[in-house]
This record gives C-alpha cells, sequence and structure tokens, in this order.
C-alpha cells in the first residue's frame, strides 16, 4: 500500500484490499462531541484539496473559548498535532450591535470567538484549502470558519475566523484532521461535528 490508500471491501465477500480514492467528495459520519473534553477527527488522505468540518449544537458544560488545533501527516505516515506557527484572527458580530476582534493567535484558532458557554449552542463550519505543492513552496492551508450562535433559542451572534499556515518549505506533509476542544478544559455538553474533504 502506499500514503493516501484506503482499505476497501471486495463485493460481498470478506475479502479487502489497499485501493487509490476515488477523486470527488467524500462525506464521513457524524460525531458526538457530548462529553468530551476533546475530539480529534483525522483520516484524511494526503493530498486533500479542501477539508470541511459541519459543526451543530455546539456547547460546554462551563465557559470556554472554543478552538482548533490541525493534525499532520509527515512522510511515513506518523501523525501530530500542529501547536505552533499559525497565524489567526477572529470576530463576531452581535445581534445587540457590539461586536470583537480575537488576538492573533500561533498556538491554535480560535472559533466561535469569546461566545462559548452552556447557554449558547454554536453552529457554523471549518473550511480548510490547501494552497501551493510539495516543492520549494511546501504545503500551505487558509482556514476559514463562519458561525453563528443561539442564545437561549435566540440568534445572538456571527462569527468569522481566518486562518493561516506553512508547513514548511519543501515539506511533504498534509492535514489530516482537526482536534475540537476548549481551552479551559470543559467538557462539551453537546454538538456534532461532520468531516468531509474532496480529493482532486
Amino acid at each position: 500500500w502506499t500514503s493516501g490508500q484506503v482499505l476497501t471491501s471486495q463485493g460481498s465477500s470478506s475479502a479487502v484490499q489497499w485501493a487509490t480514492p476515488a477523486s470527488g467528495w467524500v462525506h464521513g459520519s457524524e460525531v458526538s462531541l457530548n462529553g468530551n473534553v476533546s475530539i480529534t477527527l483525522t483520516d484524511v488522505p494526503d493530498g486533500a484539496s479542501h477539508i470541511r468540518y459541519l459543526i451543530r449544537y455546539m456547547s460546554f458544560s462551563g465557559v470556554a473559548q472554543a478552538k482548533i488545533q490541525l493534525q499532520k501527516s509527515t512522510t511515513g505516515g506518523s501523525k501530530s498535532l500542529i501547536t505552533s506557527n499559525y497565524q489567526s484572527f477572529s470576530t463576531y458580530f452581535a445581534t445587540s450591535g457590539g461586536s470583537s476582534g480575537g488576538g492573533g493567535n500561533t498556538d491554535s484558532i480560535d472559533i466561535f470567538d469569546a461566545y462559548s458557554a452552556t447557554s449558547n449552542n454554536l453552529f457554523g463550519s471549518v473550511d480548510i484549502y490547501r494552497i501551493g505543492t510539495n516543492g520549494s513552496d511546501g504545503t500551505n492551508y487558509i482556514i476559514e470558519h463562519q458561525g453563528f450562535a443561539n442564545y437561549n433559542g435566540t440568534l445572538s451572534a456571527n462569527f468569522m475566523t481566518n486562518a493561516y499556515i506553512e508547513l514548511g518549505t519543501g515539506s511533504t506533509d498534509f492535514i489530516s484532521g482537526v482536534k475540537f476542544y476548549g481551552n479551559t478544559g470543559e467538557s462539551f455538553d453537546n454538538g456534532y461535528v461532520n468531516q468531509s474533504y474532496l480529493l482532486s
């Protein structure tokens, strides 16, 4: 087998084989966040040009800032979370007329900036776009988050995050997944995430 291949079944028999996935969108099953301090969704094949996470009903058991860290797949198949070198900015616009801008995080990416409390239900998406290619420019990614919050059942705010990361000149690394968590170690008390990726 080679990097990026998947294990597939042989029709109705019990035999399996390694195969290169067909191009196009691949949609994973929805995963529950409830009761977890963090969830890492993984298994995105090397070379996916677009990775998407759909989020619904996310909330925490206490006050926490919802965050993500990207997971990278390195040559040889090892995987690790990226904990540095992000360029990230988050903001929200409240229905009350207020707004806020987040800081320039380098260790992670804030989503639903400053709004992750028990009374909020958070809905949105995270899109990760691969730019550049392996070689002199390495592999680089643009990350975009859009979402909204229901506060006690009422639309309260819209959110936007933009981020960028370079995996290094000459890098053959790729993004293979994302970790969802809160900055205070609070558990999720609700929420669902669905991972999809585009092979091209």
